[in-house]
């Protein structure tokens, strides 16, 4: 099963999907994140550096939302 993984600054809280259904539940959970500030990012499976996720591809297997620093 595929995730989605959202971090929170003391825990985490991990969100399997369905790749057929990821056009739904993850990518609410995942627009809601973005748009409160969360940075998503979907990490390479072969240990390359990940890129930034702006949507689910039929390719994704795991999203981390992280949020932003607070500063000031």
């Amino acid at each position: 099963m595929r995730a989605q993984i959202v971090l929170h600054h003391a825990s985490g809280r991990r969100h399997e999907f369905d790749p057929a259904d990821a056009g739904a539940t993850a990518e609410a959970r995942l627009r809601e994140l973005t748009g409160r500030g969360f940075r998503a990012v979907a990490p390479d499976p072969n240990g390359d550096a990940g890129k930034i996720a702006r949507e689910f591809g039929p390719q994704t297997e795991q999203v981390l939302s992280i949020p932003q620093p607070q500063l000031g």
